[in-house]
């Protein structure tokens, strides 16, 4: 299906997760690269691993520990630069709300897939089907069926 092993950047803070989307994601063919945050030059950083696709916990961070952007704020700094802009962005996350899943979807996200609703083991498949197919691919979240 695909000529080279995919590569897929994931921001995620929750270290605990780390192993477990490594695994899902490596049995699936991909490469994984994982942040624990959206700190530091990201975009230099982006470009410099040239990823796939890209996945990013929207809620980055813990209370009390002031951090340069969560979230959305990397979402829009990527979105902005000529050079990031067309690397296609999925949010994975914890939680699920209409006002975030609406957010990230006029930002230019993908998809917004709850970890709650979905088996780990099929969220890289997701990415997958994506990248094979974006004209074809279906969304998880029905938010972002709604024109």
């Amino acid at each position: 299906m695909f000529r080279k092993k995919l590569k897929i950047f994931m921001i995620e803070d929750t270290l605990a997760n780390h192993d477990l989307f490594r695994n899902a994601f490596n049995q699936s063919g991909f490469e994984v690269i994982i942040a624990p945050n959206a700190e530091g030059d990201l975009v230099t950083d982006i470009i410099d691993l040239e990823p796939d696709i890209i996945s990013i916990d929207l809620m980055i961070g813990s209370p009390g520990i002031e951090l340069e952007r969560d979230g959305f704020q990397a979402i829009e700094l990527l979105k902005r630069d000529a050079r990031t802009k067309d690397i296609p962005i999925f949010v994975l996350t914890n939680f699920f709300e209409d006002g975030k899943v609406r957010k990230a979807k006029e930002l230019g996200v993908i998809d917004f897939i709850s970890l709650q609703g979905q088996s780990l083991k099929e969220i890289p498949n997701l990415f997958k089907n994506y990248l094979a197919s974006p004209r074809k691919y279906r969304t998880v979240n029905p938010i972002f069926r709604e024109k």
